[in-house]
């Protein structure tokens, strides 16, 4: 049995018209989906917004590397 990975508060988001267009283009595109893993709109939002925690944590990753070497 797969474990649950997901918060038990669901986020609710409101999306620009252009991204709701897009992400509807997106889903129609079965190639690019499945070369993706996207399944869902959901996919699609948590695959975007699991870059940009990445990114964040690697910026700050690399902020706290550069203060500790000035000390």
């Amino acid at each position: 049995m797969k474990s649950k990975n997901y918060s038990n508060n669901p986020l609710q988001v409101r999306l620009h018209t252009l991204q709701e267009e897009t992400l509807n283009k997106i889903l129609n595109d079965r190639e690019y989906c499945v070369r993706k893993n996207i399944i869902s709109k959901s996919d699609a939002v948590r695959s975007a917004l699991f870059s940009l925690c990445k990114e964040y944590e690697l910026e700050k990753y690399r902020s706290e590397e550069h203060t500790s070497e000035l000390q």
